[in-house]
């Protein structure tokens, strides 16, 4: 009976083994969040190449993409003309690297003649319920090139010394409705205006300052991060395109099996081993 306890302690703890290095494919997987916009006051209605598949098409000038959940790692990135359908040269051929859990915009940004891409990385977490948060892009190519964001009529000013093709960190507001002055760095000289934007309570939201002040197609772009109205609501902690909380099959098909293989050893077990009762009367027990 020894032998027979000491062999089915052996075989579960062989098998533990076995399940505990057995790989988590749903974590092996991993993904990150992307999405792209068009900040290009030239360029046509673009589309977008990941590893050399469609991914997202006749995006237009001042629009952008939801989130699409693409596998983490290194990607080959190319922007084409919509029309061209793929065809000739692409605007933009690059790599770029997506962390796991991560989230990213990539914006197409200047003139056609310079564009190239902007990788911002993107903070979906949740904020406070009663604040809301919004980050600026600087995406106008002919605003001055380090620019302040100024709320309207003397307010405070919120953003400094932002670069062209740059982005701030989140700001925490008051929800309300905003208009903000671009002004150049360190100065009070308001260069253009934004339309009015509002922002409510617990939404994240990236701001950019798009078109041209030469042609007075300069505007701010408002797309919501993890608001309601768009975007998403945040990415999965542990990466996989939302794998917490899944259950991974290859363990399950594992662990069927172990189980199993216990049931029936006890049961050998339980046939074989000793039997110990109470003789009636004596107090005393038998085997």
């Amino acid at each position: 009976m020894a032998l027979l306890r000491r062999m089915t302690l052996s075989l579960v703890l062989a098998l533990m083994i076995v399940v505990l290095s057995a790989p988590n494919p749903a974590r092996a997987a991993g993904s990150a969040m992307l999405r792209v916009v068009h900040a290009s006051p030239d360029a046509p209605a673009i589309e977008v190449l990941i590893d050399g598949q469609k991914t997202l098409s006749a995006l237009q000038f001042t629009e952008a993409t939801a989130y699409i959940s693409v596998p983490a790692g290194s990607h080959q990135l190319a922007v084409f003309s919509a029309a061209a359908g793929g065809g000739g040269k692409a605007f933009i051929d690059t790599s770029v690297d997506l962390q796991d859990g991560r989230a990213y915009t990539i914006v197409a940004a200047d003139r056609l003649a310079n564009i190239e891409p902007v990788v911002l990385t993107d903070d979906l977490n949740r904020f406070a319920a009663d604040q809301a948060n919004v980050r600026l892009v600087h995406a106008s190519p002919d605003a001055p090139p380090v620019a302040d964001v100024a709320v309207t009529n003397g307010g405070l000013t919120v953003f400094r010394n932002v670069p062209f093709k740059g982005a701030t960190g989140y700001l925490a507001v008051a929800p309300g409705s905003y208009r903000f002055d671009l002004r150049p760095a360190g100065t009070t000289q308001q260069l253009a205006t934004t339309n009015a934007i509002t922002l409510d309570a617990g939404r994240s939201y990236s701001v950019f300052a798009m078109g041209q002040l030469g042609n007075n197609t300069f505007q701010a772009i408002i797309i919501p991060d993890n608001a309601r109205t768009g975007g998403v609501r945040g990415v999965p902690s542990t990466g996989g395109g939302g794998a917490a909380g899944q259950t991974n099959g290859f363990g399950f098909l594992v662990l069927l099996p172990v189980c199993c293989g216990i049931v029936g050893l006890f049961g050998v077990w339980q046939r074989h081993a000793p039997r110990t009762r109470v003789r009636a009367g004596s107090g005393k027990t038998t085997s």
